[in-house]
């Protein structure tokens, strides 16, 4: 049997999602090592806090974010794995609620296969893994995209499921 791969990211059913505000720009869509070891440590920023938010294990927007329980899991899978953290608070002045997220570092990968299909704007319309040029690593990126697409093994997926992470979306990937 081919290994299997899965896309992580955060679930369409998410409704209230949080919406950060006052994320430094260069924190967004890091995808170089230089750029994310210049990142400080731990910073904090803050989130509209109108309506109760969703707390979900994955934020998409406007950066990869991952909940601090996903980080130590992801940490038993790839002893390397490095993050910043994010703290956010709630922008309200007579709100407490607060959150610890990490922006993780994942590596780029091209395992593109030649089957993948894009849009004239560069925008992917169908994705296929090449499955000569994935890496034996349990969470990488995809590069050469538009999009930040975050790739996790079959392994790494069920952990994941076991430990009912919410507002978890895994999508499986096409390889070839």
């Amino acid at each position: 049997m081919r290994d299997q791969f899965f896309r992580l990211r955060t679930s369409e059913k998410i409704s209230r999602s949080l919406d950060i505000i006052g994320l430094p720009a260069r924190y967004k869509n890091v995808v170089d090592k230089s750029g994310f070891d210049k990142l400080d440590d731990h910073i904090v920023a803050y989130f509209k806090g109108e309506s109760v938010p969703e707390i979900s294990g994955v934020l998409s927007q406007p950066s990869f974010l991952v909940c601090d329980d996903l980080k130590l899991l992801l940490q038993v899978y790839e002893p390397q794995f490095q993050a910043k953290a994010i703290q956010l608070f709630a922008g309200e002045m007579d709100s407490k609620e607060n959150y610890l997220y990490w922006l993780p570092y994942i590596k780029p990968v091209n395992c593109l296969h030649s089957d993948t299909e894009k849009y004239s704007n560069g925008m992917l319309k169908h994705l296929v893994l090449d499955s000569k040029l994935l890496p034996d690593s349990p969470i990488f990126r995809i590069d050469g995209l538009l999009e930040d697409i975050v790739v996790i093994s079959l392994p790494l997926a069920e952990s994941i499921l076991r430990r009912c992470f919410y507002g978890i979306q895994l999508d499986i990937l096409e390889v070839k």
